[in-house]
């Protein structure tokens, strides 16, 4: 047995055994000994994609085809890199190669259904799954994405029985208790999904996708949550340009309806209540998130899920929150015209500083993260300066207020498009 095979099979347990970095070191001697050892760069990949790095898995992977163009593994490994890099199209490339090369693999179709769900084509995605499940009856990649597709077509009974029929497989498999618990929160059932997220992380308690469901779950205990975050599955289930086609078409319905019934003194009122529920509507939206994490930091099950930009973002938005309506109130019984507008004007900055606020990313650092994190730094600075400005130079307050207005309502705008 020559010492590269068991440097591969040594890399090979390792990496199953959830260890990469010793994984790495053993396929690294392999490589040394014969750098185009075509099975050591896919191994290589497959560490690669366990640490995130996908383009030097993919790059590997080009030159593993390249000593092996007739390994249809490869081509499958390497379409699960493009898929986690969201580019589908050349996803949907390589798994029809690795299908061609081998037609009986099943994962190949499971994978191909999931990027299909991805696209929204939920009926292609039910028949590459059942393509995989003709193949191999228990794939439990196929069932997941069947009863994804199931669910997301309104085949409720036929994604319950797969789903159980999944677990029945495989009782103890987390993806599979995280992807029944997802269906199950989607349906708006969210005590079924924190039970099947709980037991996801019962069995491992670092998967990420269940932690995030487990916290959704929670959330939802709180109705405006819940009902949003049916609103948000139902509208990324139309497509990207639905995305922002809806809230287009939603806001022009509103200005049209509520000048309509505004003509008319008799329906004057619900023209005016429309519009309320509306801005209602908007305001709950762009608040409810870290709200709702303020719940879960109180929480016993909840506090230890949330990451610390949840945790600041949940006291920050609701500390600017309680401080801009108590001082809106103050300005209720405050004589004097002269001070009840700098209260009024630093609560409203206040409470309009609470959306940028529950949208930075921490620890906090300006050039870390992306744009959108650089934009709503600036508007909480705007927001909150304008504050002690309303006290001490009430012109100057007015500029720096205006100014994160027109930044607001411009960024709120295009962030319906991305």
């Amino acid at each position: 047995m020559s010492d590269n095979f068991q440097f591969i099979e040594r890399a090979r347990l390792l990496l199953e055994q959830g260890r990469t970095v010793d994984a790495i070191k053993q396929v690294k001697s392999a490589l040394e000994q014969d750098p185009d050892d075509d099975d050591a760069l896919a191994l290589m990949a497959r560490c690669l994609y366990a640490q995130k790095d996908f383009d030097g898995g993919i790059a590997l992977l080009k030159r593993a085809i390249a000593a092996e163009p007739e390994h249809s593994y490869y081509y499958y490994l390497l379409a699960f890199g493009y898929y986690r890099k969201d580019d589908n199209q050349l996803a949907i490339s390589h798994l029809e190669q690795s299908i061609s090369l081998h037609p009986y693999f099943a994962e190949s179709y499971g994978l191909l259904a999931y990027v299909y769900r991805d696209l929204k084509d939920f009926k292609t995605a039910l028949a590459k799954a059942d393509e995989g499940l003709a193949i191999d009856p228990e794939n439990i990649t196929c069932l997941n994405v069947r009863s994804i597709a199931l669910n997301k077509l309104k085949k409720t009974d036929a994604a319950i029985e797969t789903m159980q029929y999944a677990l029945a497989q495989d009782p103890d498999n987390e993806f599979t208790h995280s992807t029944v618990a997802w269906n199950y929160l989607e349906k708006g059932r969210h005590k079924l999904a924190a039970k099947h997220f709980r037991e996801a992380l019962r069995i491992d308690p670092n998967y990420a996708n269940a932690k995030e469901g487990l916290k959704e779950a929670l959330k939802s205990k709180i109705p405006p949550y819940k009902w949003l975050l049916r609103y948000s599955f139902w509208i990324n289930n139309q497509g990207s340009k639905a995305r922002w086609m809806i809230p287009l078409g939603l806001y022009f319905a509103v200005r049209i309806s509520a000048s309509v019934f505004e003509k008319n003194a008799g329906t004057e009122m619900i023209g005016f209540t429309i519009v309320a529920l509306y801005l209602l509507f908007v305001i709950t939206s762009w608040l409810i998130n870290p709200i709702a994490n303020l719940f879960l930091y109180f929480h016993p099950d909840g506090r230890y899920a949330l990451n610390e930009t949840e945790k600041y973002t949940a006291l920050t938005v609701m500390g600017a929150l309680l401080s801009g309506i108590g001082l809106l109130l103050l300005a209720m019984f405050v004589p004097g015209k002269e001070i009840s507008t700098s209260l009024v004007l630093a609560g409203a900055a206040l409470c309009f500083s609470a959306v940028p606020l529950g949208r930075i990313e921490y620890p906090l650092a300006f050039k870390k993260y992306g744009n959108q994190n650089k934009v709503s730094m600036i508007l909480a600075g705007l927001g909150l300066i304008t504050v002690p400005l309303a006290f001490l130079y009430l012109p100057a307050a007015i500029v720096s207020g205006g100014i994160f207005i027109v930044i607001f309502v411009i960024n709120n705008w295009l962030g319906i498009f991305r």
